[in-house]
Parts: C-alpha cells; sequence; structure tokens
C-alpha cells in the first residue's frame, strides 16, 4: 500500500503549481491520462487521436494520430509544451516539433513497468506536478507487487493469446514487444506466439494447434463491448478448450494496453482473470 503521507501530499497540492499560462498538447493515450491523473488536464489545449479517457480528454480537439502526426496540426494549437509518447513520428514531423519552440518532452523507452514509472515521472516533471507524480508511481508499483504475488500464490503460469479481428476476418496476434503481451507477463502469464515484433495474421487452426489455455480479444473490435459466449462465437472458436473453460475474455484496448497510471488496475484485473477460478 503506498503511504498514508503520499496520500495527503496528492490531496493537498495547490492546483496553482501548474502554470496558468501554459497550453500543453499531448500524444499518445498513456500521457494524457497522465496529464489528467496529475491534476494538470485544465492546461491542456489538444490530443491525440488515440486519447480517449477521461471524457474531458475525448472532449478536446483531436490533432491527429501520434504515430501519424502532423506538426502543422500541433503547431495549431499554440502549444507552449509538447509531451510526446514513445512511438510518436514519422520523425520528420517530431524534428519540427522539436524546432518549434514550444518546450517538447518526448519520451523514448518501450512501455513497461519501470518504464511507465518513468513516464509518469517525466510528465510530472514537465508539468510542474513532481510530488503528484511520486504518490501515482508509488500507488503503481504497490499495485504491480500485488498481481506478482497473487500469480506466484496460484502456481500457475496460463499460456495467454491476444488476437484482433476474432469474430470475422483476419485474425491477428499479439507477439513479442506489444502492449498486450506486456500484460500478459505482468499478470503473470506466458503468451506462447514469440519470434516476431507487433501483430501478424493466424489462422483459427494455428490458434487451436497452440491450444492456449486463456484466448483475450480486443473488445472494442466485437459489437461494441459484447461479450463471446458459446451462442454467439464462430465456431473455431467455441470449438476451443479456452471457450469450453470460459476462458475466452475481452480486453478494453483504451484501458487494459495504456501503459499509463491506471495500468496498475489493468494488470491486477487481468491477474485476477488468469489465476482466480
Amino acid at each position: 500500500m503506498y503511504s498514508l503521507r503520499s496520500f495527503f501530499i496528492a490531496l493537498l497540492a495547490p492546483a496553482s503549481v501548474v502554470f496558468s499560462a501554459e497550453r500543453i498538447v499531448t500524444l499518445g493515450a498513456p500521457v494524457t491520462e497522465t496529464v489528467f491523473a496529475l491534476g494538470a488536464g485544465d492546461a491542456l489545449v489538444a490530443r491525440d487521436a488515440s486519447s480517449l479517457y477521461p471524457a474531458a480528454a475525448a472532449a478536446l480537439p483531436d490533432v491527429g494520430y501520434f504515430r501519424t502526426i502532423s506538426a502543422e496540426g500541433v503547431l495549431a494549437q499554440n502549444p507552449t509544451v509538447i509531451i510526446a509518447d514513445f512511438g510518436t513520428g514519422p520523425e520528420s514531423q517530431v524534428q519540427l516539433l522539436k524546432n518549434s519552440g514550444a518546450k517538447f518532452v518526448h519520451l523514448t523507452a518501450r512501455p513497461s513497468a519501470e518504464n511507465t514509472a518513468v513516464m509518469i515521472e517525466q510528465v510530472g516533471a514537465a508539468v510542474g506536478r513532481s510530488e503528484q507524480a511520486a504518490v501515482l508511481v508509488e500507488k503503481l508499483r504497490a499495485q504491480f507487487a500485488e498481481a506478482a504475488a497473487l500469480a506466484k500464490a496460484s502456481g500457475r503460469t496460463p499460456r495467454v493469446i491476444f488476437v484482433m479481428g476474432i469474430s470475422g476476418g483476419a485474425l491477428q496476434a499479439a507477439g513479442d514487444n506489444t502492449a498486450a503481451t506486456g500484460l500478459i507477463g505482468l499478470a503473470g502469464g506466458k503468451n506462447p506466439l514469440s519470434g516476431f515484433n507487433g501483430y501478424k495474421s493466424v489462422t483459427a487452426e494455428a490458434v487451436l494447434e497452440l491450444d492456449p489455455d486463456f484466448i483475450l480479444y480486443a473488445k472494442t473490435l466485437h459489437g461494441g463491448g459484447t461479450a463471446l459466449t458459446m451462442e454467439n462465437a464462430p465456431a473455431w472458436l467455441a470449438s476451443s478448450r479456452a471457450m469450453r473453460e470460459g476462458n475466452v475474455k475481452p480486453i478494453d484496448m483504451t484501458y487494459h494496453l495504456v501503459f499509463g497510471p491506471r495500468m496498475g488496475e489493468a494488470v491486477l484485473d487481468v491477474t485476477r482473470m488468469l489465476h482466480t477460478k
């Protein structure tokens, strides 16, 4: 548990720590969520297309997707601070943002448990909320530790895959260096798909041959979040051991796969899913 002292630091910190004149643009859902979690959301004037949480962020102007960003759209918001997540590109546009005259904070570490903590600290420093960032990091690390203890106590390491397009079309499975595989590992599971980076197409037959203990799928890609069951699942999925055992589970890509301040809660959710019978 994070300390009582840390709680009161967060509670009593004055809102004036963030300079009211700042105009912040965030590129990437993790940094956007962090700015709000730090209590600096009022200084945010725009965000990228992936930043859909909280609702106050989604209501702000959208400057485009952070991986294919246009510097012109960002700079049209007259930002004084630009905070860009890992993966922001293309490089030509990143260089324009760096040279724009605005304070440019570029997070270059690949998302992981420790790098999420570093990201929160860096964003905290950028918006003048370092003490509040320390509180968030302490809480995050406590949640990761709790998840690790739950997984260890179960004595199991379930084999878990994550797929997109599960209800039709080409199946895309997560491999190495993806948020999904990172989540699975933090939750005490193992992704049996390896040897490739990112996502690749797989066949239903290949998934069935792998015979994973759990199949996680992107909730947002199936009927607005409707859960798959034996009755409405594709025939191949209904025949899988994972489905027969009730281990085909939806994952919210805007929550479970965002390595930001809510990641500790997300990891705990999935750890309980994988290790609680």
